[in-house]
């Protein structure tokens, strides 16, 4: 991916310069993780237009709600490129209008119901900007460090805190809340939360 932060930028990081420790390939895995895994799942929404392909029920209306498969609504559709109905191309996606919810409208015509269903084929870019703010490319390339940090600790992944030279230090973990267990990444991934509004 490296939609928002690359290679370099982790391999840059204080204690990120070990070849050994970090190959390239853990640090393409722990972006991936960071942005797909942690930012995008939890903030509801890529950051970057991104591209989408979605297999959905027909409605019988005009009006569809586009969904993944984890049924997680795509917000911030920003175009539309191709649509099947019943494996027949539509011509007419031109005229179709297409919200920030994840609903889209067509002009004329119906998403037809076929029985057993998932018979909508819907391709487009989504995402909430089209480059990466720099909160979250920061968050980004934090959790990835993070992530690959803990790959080879000796502190077991569940501990609550440790004795060191400077006492006990409790360990920040993961929670509903707080993703990450990150503090200043956590703020942010919170005040960039999208929930999918209710639709009738």
């Amino acid at each position: 991916m490296g939609d928002y932060t690359d290679l370099a930028t982790v391999r840059a990081m204080e204690g990120m310069d070990s070849l050994t420790v970090f190959p390239d390939a853990d640090i393409t895995v722990a972006i991936d993780f960071a942005e797909d895994a942690v930012i995008d799942q939890y903030t509801g929404t890529s950051w970057v237009a991104k591209a989408f392909s979605v297999t959905l029920d027909g409605t019988g209306t005009g009006r569809i709600v586009v969904e993944d498969l984890d049924a997680r609504r795509v917000l911030f559709i920003r175009s539309i490129s191709s649509c099947t109905v019943d494996g027949s191309a539509q011509s007419d996606i031109g005229d179709w209008s297409f919200y920030p919810e994840g609903i889209v409208l067509r002009k004329e015509g119906t998403f037809t119901v076929t029985h057993p269903g998932r018979n909508i084929v819907l391709m487009g870019t989504a995402g909430a900007t089209t480059t990466a703010p720099e909160d979250i490319q920061y968050a980004a390339r934090t959790i990835a460090r993070q992530f690959l940090l803990d790959a080879v600790s000796r502190v077991e992944d569940r501990a609550l805190s440790i004795q060191n030279d400077y006492g006990t230090v409790r360990l920040a973990q993961p929670g509903m809340k707080y993703p990450t267990g990150l503090p200043a990444v956590d703020v942010i991934l919170n005040r960039r939360r999208h929930r999918a509004p209710s639709v009738a």
